[in-house]
């Protein structure tokens, strides 16, 4: 397990935001390299909350989670567990819902959550080493 680079990733989510992502035929969007990276070392990494269905079904959430409802939790959520779960939902759900990601990156919504989950994170750090 390795070390995520919040960071470097901030910064492509950045470059992304608001620029239109093509598909591919019709089956699949046409992601940025930096994109896939970015997911791909995510998912690869501490950040990532590999039981963030049971994570997710402690708050309260079975079923989908309504985009208004995402972009609510990245911009208002003080519970680092609900964020980092959230941004591993949506990372682990392109794969079973293609395009998942585009209106994502393309609104800022997955840079809100990635930038609230380092927050949250860096407060908790300054907490312990307090």
């Amino acid at each position: 397990m390795t070390t995520f680079d919040f960071e470097k990733n901030i910064a492509v989510l950045q470059d992304a935001k608001g620029k239109e992502i093509e598909w591919r035929g019709s089956h699949y969007p046409a992601y940025s390299t930096g994109i896939l990276v970015f997911a791909q070392s995510y998912f690869k990494s501490d950040a990532y909350d590999r039981y963030f269905d049971r994570t997710l079904r402690q708050y309260g959430f079975r079923e989908g989670i309504p985009e208004v409802k995402v972009a609510e939790i990245a911009k208002k959520s003080d519970n680092y567990d609900l964020v980092r779960a959230l941004m591993s939902a949506v990372i682990r759900g392109e794969k079973y819902t293609p395009g998942m990601w585009q209106v994502l990156v393309y609104n800022g919504i997955m840079l809100d959550l990635l930038v609230r989950q380092y927050q949250l994170k860096t407060n908790i750090q300054l907490a312990i080493d307090v």
